[in-house]
């Protein structure tokens, strides 16, 4: 009757006690297999043992901070992807205010260059609100950038 391996017995004790990859826990495996041949001394299986326990704990250290860093990275490209969109956004809004106000500048009368006597003139006044416009949404994009 053949006796059970120590190493294996320990490989699955720490499978159960520690939730890593299937690939990883194949490769140990695997390496415990081509072990299982060899006759060692207890010290010797001791010692092995020692550096199955080292390498899936340092393999959990790894692959926590694979995960960690999976998040870190999507939240970065989720806040470049919202930076993004308000800029456009941004960009969208100062293209319609210069349309506007190129609108309002086409649209003068050219006999309306005097002065009346009652004051500013409509046009003015329309010229004037875009141009407030204009120069608010580009201090607001200063601010932005």
């Amino acid at each position: 009757m053949e006796r059970e391996n120590p190493l294996r017995s320990y490989l699955n004790q720490l499978n159960q006690q520690y939730n890593l990859s299937p690939e990883f826990k194949s490769r140990v495996a695997s390496l415990i297999e081509r072990l299982s041949d060899l006759s060692l001394a207890p010290d010797q299986i001791k010692l092995l043992a020692g550096k199955v326990r080292d390498t899936y704990e340092r393999q959990v250290l790894i692959e926590t901070c694979r995960e960690e860093s999976k998040k870190s990275l999507q939240k970065i490209q989720g806040a470049i992807n919202a930076y993004s969109n308000a800029l456009s956004d941004i960009n969208q809004r100062l293209n319609q205010a210069e349309t506007a106000l190129e609108n309002v500048l086409k649209s003068a009368p050219a006999a309306s260059k005097t002065v009346p006597e009652k004051g500013i003139l409509p046009f003015d006044k329309e010229k004037a609100r875009a141009l407030m416009a204009f120069a608010n949404m580009n201090s607001k994009n200063s601010r932005i950038n």
